[in-house]
């Protein structure tokens, strides 16, 4: 995996998020970011819009073949249901996150076949460190996970915590670590330190080794999870639900995801027999 900043593939791709990065932060600087809301009643603005146009177009030219599922840019079921290889993107994660200008956002990519994850790239606009892990076959890459800034790219991995356990927790959704949890993780480490952030970023600091366990108990989507899932994975890690089941991916007709959770894989039976207790204790 460490040459991978030389395939043509990774290189073709890097520069379609790249490109939609400096779409994204042009906007970011203006003083109206044209926000508007969706039926759903999320916000979209224009920088959401034009990356996904960016994004689209790139991944229309570099696979053809190869239909798009974006946030921007919804199928019915109906059609998406013939498709066994598709990219899933969310153009902009975080768009609450982006309004409020604290730069924690992101964009993702994905590739999905047969339902799984094989393939994700998330980027980070504001801090401009990319994210980037393949799990399946694609195009002769090899199998693994890099971090890659303006000045050196590295492979990653997640990280075996010691006496301190550091916990992602979401900035604009749902409380910190559940108490239950904390005192059963204090059996085996000495501290638990709570960081808050936005987006895909919590998960990218698992897969890169400076954070341990993630727990999201509220709504996602596909294009939210699934490239950190393939990047989480190809790192060593986990993004599964609370049953110690990975994400499948454009096997339903609903877009949602379930509540899940992404750790070490260390730490994910210690996650799912607190989940388990918790439920016969209900």
């Amino acid at each position: 995996m460490k040459d991978v900043h030389c395939h043509p593939f990774f290189i073709e791709l890097q520069q379609i998020i790249h490109k939609a990065a400096d779409a994204i932060m042009e906007i970011y600087q203006r003083h109206d970011l044209d926000i508007q809301q969706k039926s759903d009643d999320s916000p979209v603005t224009a920088a959401d819009m034009a990356a996904h146009h960016i994004i689209l177009a790139g991944l229309n030219k570099l696979t053809p073949d190869i239909p798009v599922l974006s946030e921007e840019g919804v199928f019915p079921f109906s059609e998406r249901v013939k498709w066994p290889l598709l990219w899933v993107v969310d153009p902009l994660d975080g768009t609450k996150e982006f309004i409020k200008r604290n730069g924690e956002f992101s964009i993702n990519i994905a590739l999905v076949e047969h339902h799984v994850p094989i393939l994700g790239m998330v980027y980070l606009p504001v801090t401009k460190e990319g994210f980037f892990g393949v799990t399946g076959e694609v195009e002769g890459l090899e199998k693994g996970a890099i971090k890659w800034t303006e000045k050196a790219i590295q492979v990653i991995a997640t990280r075996e915590p010691e006496s301190t356990l550091v916990a992602m927790t979401s900035r604009s959704h749902g409380p910190s670590l559940p108490d239950t949890l904390k005192a059963q993780l204090l059996n085996d480490f000495s501290h638990i330190q709570e960081i808050t952030k936005g987006s895909s970023i919590k998960a990218c600091r698992i897969a890169e080794g400076v954070a341990d366990i993630h727990l999201r108990r509220g709504p996602t989507s596909e294009w939210d999870t699934a490239a950190t899932q393939a990047i989480v994975e190809a790192a060593g890690g986990v993004l599964m639900d609370f049953n110690g089941i990975p994400f499948a991916y454009n096997k339903r007709e609903s877009l949602l995801n379930g509540h899940f959770f992404v750790a070490t894989s260390a730490l994910a039976p210690v996650i799912l027999d607190w989940y388990q207790s918790e439920k016969t204790n209900e």
